[in-house]
């Protein structure tokens, strides 16, 4: 029994089956996507804290000027808007909660741009 080499017709046949799962898995929303910013920027909307003495919080890939609301949710909630700078970037201070636990930032842009984090434990001061 003689076998012939099937590897340049397995290639292709993997490579198609790896297009045709990308284009599936985009075209029911399993891929994201950042709207491009004014600027043309495709980078997503990142938000990170900065320091939890005093509780300051730093937004990046959100559209330039973009108004932001950031809110605050744990054992109270604080909310606080900001805006973006040219870049699409922000740092802005929160007010510091007065009880230790779990707390979840939130920032929602004007323009659909949104971003979160969880600090698992806030450290009492």
């Amino acid at each position: 029994m003689r076998l012939e080499p099937v590897t340049r017709l397995d290639g292709m046949w993997r490579t198609s089956a790896l297009a045709l799962a990308a284009l599936a898995l985009t075209a029911c929303g399993g891929g994201q996507s950042a709207a491009p910013s004014a600027s043309g920027s495709s980078q997503h909307p990142q938000l990170k804290p900065v320091s939890q003495s005093p509780l300051r919080v730093s937004g990046t890939g959100f559209r330039p000027g973009e108004k932001v609301h950031l809110a605050v949710n744990g054992p109270e909630t604080h909310a606080k808007d900001t805006r973006a700078d040219s870049s699409g970037n922000f740092t802005t201070s929160l007010s510091k909660p007065s009880s230790c636990g779990s707390l979840t930032v939130t920032a929602a842009g004007s323009e659909g741009s949104h971003a979160e984090f969880n600090l698992s434990e806030i450290a009492c001061g």
